[in-house]
């Protein structure tokens, strides 16, 4: 839910959770499409995001392409606090993994308090 931003962030939530103490950051670059919200929020079916080590990354983009399937290289996984994503080389978003995951965690908290 939320498109490729939110799946993105996620799945660096899911690394803040599970024993690594460090977690994973993402750097994210997108030079294409309609609008930066269009790009990063859009929930388009039938894409997935798949994380793969560098050295492998080759034999995977050969793969799709001998099955017919459409592959895109995103950005990378870093092992730090930071989530960026440039859409046409400017930052859409960027900020500490921390601030982002209690957003999102504690979101419906942070608005009944307003009120």
């Amino acid at each position: 839910d939320g498109g490729l931003a939110v799946t993105v962030a996620e799945s660096c939530f899911a690394s803040v959770s599970s024993n690594n103490s460090l977690g994973l950051g993402a750097k994210i670059s997108i030079d294409e499409g309609v609008s930066s919200d269009f790009e990063l929020f859009n929930e388009r079916g039938a894409r997935a995001v798949v994380s793969v080590a560098p050295e492998k990354l080759a034999v995977v983009l050969a793969t799709a392409r001998q099955y017919g399937v459409a592959t895109h290289e995103l950005g990378k996984v870093a092992r730090d606090t930071a989530f960026r994503i440039e859409y046409k080389g400017h930052a859409a978003i960027d900020s500490p993994i921390d601030t982002l995951r209690d957003a999102w965690a504690h979101s419906l908290e942070q608005i009944l308090k307003v009120q």
